[in-house]
């Protein structure tokens, strides 16, 4: 089940809809229950698969699940304040979802990844510029 939801979502990388990835995904759940799922799912999926693969099923899991991925955020929260898990840091950073309640422990946090990270700086400067302009429009 789980590799053909990977295999569906990496076919399905390009298309914004992931129409089929969503139904494997409702399948895995509906197997796999919720249930500290995204530490189960990081020790499950071989490093072979791309990072954007994992970060998108994370992506549409965040969706899908009946906390609409609170539970999914606050694991992908801790391995960016662990911040030493390259691949772990790529796929809490795809997300779609800002990283964090507090926006101060954001840019610390994030200002530190990109500082240890060049292959993610860009990524990690965009997140703080955007949660910038959310408080400048919207306050804290």
């Amino acid at each position: 089940m789980l590799a053909q939801t990977l295999h569906t979502i990496e076919q399905e990388l390009n298309d914004p809809s992931f129409s089929e990835s969503f139904y494997w995904v409702n399948q895995l759940l509906d197997d796999a229950g919720e249930e500290q799922l995204a530490e189960r799912l990081d020790q499950a999926i071989p490093e072979t698969w791309s990072w954007k693969v994992v970060g998108s099923l994370f992506g549409i899991l965040s969706w899908s699940m009946s906390d609409n991925g609170s539970a999914l955020l606050r694991t992908t929260e801790g391995w960016l304040r662990e911040g030493t898990n390259l691949r772990r840091i790529q796929i809490a950073l795809l997300q779609d979802t800002y990283p964090f309640r507090d926006a101060n422990e954001m840019f610390l946090v994030l200002d530190g990844i990109a500082q240890r990270f060049p292959e993610v700086a860009d990524s990690c400067r965009q997140w703080i510029t955007w949660r910038h302009e959310h408080i400048l429009n919207h306050g804290p």
